[in-house]
């Protein structure tokens, strides 16, 4: 009875080892006013007096709409990649608004039209080398809907802005540089998911790229992740955190160090930078193997031992 329960133990918690992790994912929709670009970048030559933009809108929703236009610098807000409009009191070394004119301050759409909103970057001498950001920002100034009474059919602060990311030529600083990788690997188990903090140490935006990969004792690749699969921006002198999920490239079943390398570098930049870290890993094959064949050997044993007994 013993040997029995013994056997059962040994087998559940093998088959505990091999069974696999279910994650669940949420998506979130909202629906109003259209603006297309989101966002757009803008390269300024050192020779050009003035470079055009223009930004499209569509009413989506079943009321009219009347628009107030403005132009607001913005920054970061946090290390997610939200950003803060910025007040005359901020500090506005990377600043946009003053050089941007627009066609119109205002903009009326009916239900369903959509219209151009266009605009102008002056290249001007205080225009300085490198990034400058800001934002085409519109507010709801008024609306049938709204002197009507009748609920609007618009799910979010009825105030929406475009993104303009600018780069001047002539004095651009580029850097990036990995701040701190965050992940959590587990003695049975690779790590699910990572987080890479990197830092712009440039005068100008920059986009990560890379890779985050896993290779078992033997140097052979057994997990991967893509950094920035949203092409997210960082900010010059700004922090940004990008998280990531593993996916599994080759089987994983023998015991020892592995190996984390962040492999990374910048839109435009050949070179790549690659930091490495290390794991003890004792991955559930193994366990299941080993369990499997203790368990083997001790049934082999015990059938030796009963057949000289017979044989006495």
């Amino acid at each position: 009875m013993n040997k029995k329960v013994f056997f059962l133990f040994l087998f559940l918690t093998g088959i505990a080892f091999l069974m696999p992790r279910i994650s669940v994912r949420a998506q979130e929709n909202q629906s109003g006013f259209l603006i297309s670009p989101f966002s757009q970048e803008v390269t300024i030559a050192r020779d050009q007096t003035s470079i055009p933009f223009s930004i499209d809108v569509k009413n989506t929703t079943g009321s009219p709409a009347v628009f107030r236009i403005s132009v607001l610098d913005f920054g970061t807000l946090d290390e997610s990649g939200g950003v803060a409009f910025l007040g005359s009191s901020d500090n506005l070394k990377y600043s946009l608004a003053s050089w941007v004119t627009l066609s119109n301050d205002t903009l009326v759409l009916a239900p369903g039209e959509t219209e151009k909103v266009t605009g102008t970057i002056d290249n001007k001498e205080s225009l300085s080398p490198g990034g400058h950001y800001g934002a085409v920002f519109f507010k709801i100034e008024d609306s049938e809907s709204m002197q009507s009474g009748e609920q609007s059919p618009v799910a979010f602060d009825p105030s929406f802005a475009s993104l303009l990311f600018v780069r001047k030529n002539g004095g651009e600083v580029y850097g990036l540089d990995l701040n701190r990788t965050d992940f959590t690997p587990g003695l049975f188990s690779l790590p699910d998911t990572i987080r890479e903090r990197f830092q712009n140490t440039g005068n100008v935006h920059v986009f990560p790229r890379g890779t985050a990969e896993v290779t078992d004792p033997f140097g052979r690749l057994v997990s991967k992740s893509i950094i920035n699969t949203e092409s997210g921006i960082i900010l010059p002198e700004s922090f940004r955190l990008f998280p990531g999920t593993f996916f599994s490239v080759a089987p994983v079943f023998v015991p020892g160090r592995y190996t984390l390398s962040v492999n990374y570098r910048y839109d435009g930049k050949i070179d790549v930078v690659s930091r490495r870290s290390t794991f003890i890993l004792v991955p559930p094959p193994f366990i299941g193997a080993s369990i499997f064949g203790i368990s083997a050997s001790i049934i082999f044993r015990n059938k030796r031992k009963k057949h000289v007994k017979k044989g006495n």
